[in-house]
């Protein structure tokens, strides 16, 4: 089975080879030429769009995350290790995530005499997302564990009202957990907090927390290759919020908003560009409403839909379009702690360079996204496959400058 360090290319190779296809009849499975395979396999061409990826992998008899080379934690390169603690902390976290209630309360029982104070949970939360939204999983990865751990006991610990902000709280837990998981490059532990989270919103005092998790469950259903769940489940979650509270508010809208652009995400994936002009549309008249605010860390927006057009461009093939649209995002206009909404959008116009082959252009973006959030570029598969990509041509004007950063990464051969 190939391991972390091979490139997507030599992933499809292997796998294709293990089903007994030939490089024409797997082609002719895709609808593609036998070059375009090849060219693949090879590595000459990329891999971008995760539609391509997930039929070209029900091709190969594999799911998608069998080409996309997860989990990562479980086999990540010395030299990238080095510059986080996330896999130090990782046992704590999926034990805490995985224990049975019943021997939390066993714990509990012998361990606490006072259930968590309630103002000071809230506050741990939000200290998580906001490591969360600057992308310190460095910094998140060793209080998830006590977070977790805090947000049960509350829930067990209170009764009435004060358990159902308890558990609005446990849903906030999940939630986050189930982004830094996901992040990471975990597979099955991201899929048991976002359902966890959902359960928990059930039976909290919020009415906006269920589309809330719905937005990450939908996270978690595209990375697993189901890109018509991932597309259908937002945007059922925001037929019932616009139906159970149709006043509008700051905080509604903002969820509503967040859900309709990850509808828009799957739609794009499903090439429906017809979709994807509908519910963008309607985002827009949203933002209008909102400005940029950050209910909920959906840091959603003017500025939040500038920065998905530009990556539905790249989803939807046109990599021109995407760098043209780049230009009306202003990113000055986003504070430092929705880091990672600046940090993806660069790395998108840094693979929509490298898809124009301006490579020079791509590693300078990647330099800045390494000043604004350096681990996202080490747990960002599109920067590992680009980095890869570009060092198999490795052009003598970058030379120096994209070995440095590949080392960085973690991708140097």
């Amino acid at each position: 089975m190939p391991g972390q360090d091979v490139s997507l290319g030599e992933r499809v190779a292997y796998y294709r080879r293990r089903r007994g296809l030939s490089q024409v009849v797997a082609a002719q499975l895709m609808g593609r030429s036998e070059e375009w395979l090849s060219q693949v396999e090879r590595g000459a061409r990329a891999l971008d769009r995760l539609s391509v990826i997930v039929q070209l992998a029900g091709v190969l008899g594999v799911e998608p995350v069998k080409l996309l080379g997860k989990p990562f934690l479980d086999s990540m390169p010395v030299r990238t290790a080095r510059r986080t603690t996330v896999p130090e902390h990782m046992p704590a976290i999926r034990r805490a995530l995985t224990r049975y209630e019943a021997i939390d309360r066993l714990l509990d029982g012998s361990r606490r005499q006072q259930p968590p104070d309630l103002a000071d949970l809230r506050r741990l939360i939000a200290q998580a997302k906001g490591y969360s939204q600057t992308e310190r999983w460095s910094a998140l990865a060793p209080i998830t564990p006590g977070l977790l751990e805090d947000a049960h006991a509350a829930v067990r610990m209170y009764d009435g009202r004060q358990q159902q902000v308890a558990y609005g709280l446990l849903a906030l837990a999940y939630h986050v957990t189930s982004g830094m998981l996901d992040r990471v490059g975990e597979v099955d532990l991201p899929w048991i907090a976002a359902e966890r989270a959902m359960a928990a919103a059930d039976r909290a005092d919020d009415p906006l927390l269920g589309p809330v998790c719905a937005w990450r469950l939908a996270v978690v259903l595209r990375h697993a290759g189901r890109i018509e769940e991932s597309r259908d489940v937002p945007l059922a979650a925001a037929d019932g919020l616009r139906s159970s509270l149709p006043e509008t508010g700051p905080a509604r809208d903002s969820v509503y908003g967040a859900l309709l652009l990850k509808g828009a995400v799957g739609a794009s994936t499903l090439a429906d560009a017809t979709g994807v002009r509908d519910l963008m549309r309607e985002a827009d008249s949203v933002a209008a409403r909102t400005g940029d605010r950050n209910d909920y860390w959906f840091a959603f927006g003017p500025t939040n839909l500038a920065i998905h057009r530009v990556w539905l461009a790249v989803e939807m093939d046109d990599p021109l379009d995407a760098l043209i649209r780049s230009e009306d995002v202003r990113l000055e206009e986003l504070p430092p702690a929705l880091a990672e909404r600046k940090s993806s959008h660069l790395i998108t116009v840094a693979w929509a360079h490298h898809l124009r082959r301006r490579d020079h252009d791509a590693l300078n973006t990647l330099r800045q996204v390494r000043q604004v959030a350096p681990e996202q570029l080490l747990f960002t598969g599109r920067v590992r496959e680009m980095l890869r990509l570009m060092l198999k041509k490795e052009r003598r004007s970058i030379r120096a400058d994209l070995r440095e950063m590949a080392d960085f990464v973690g991708v140097l051969n």
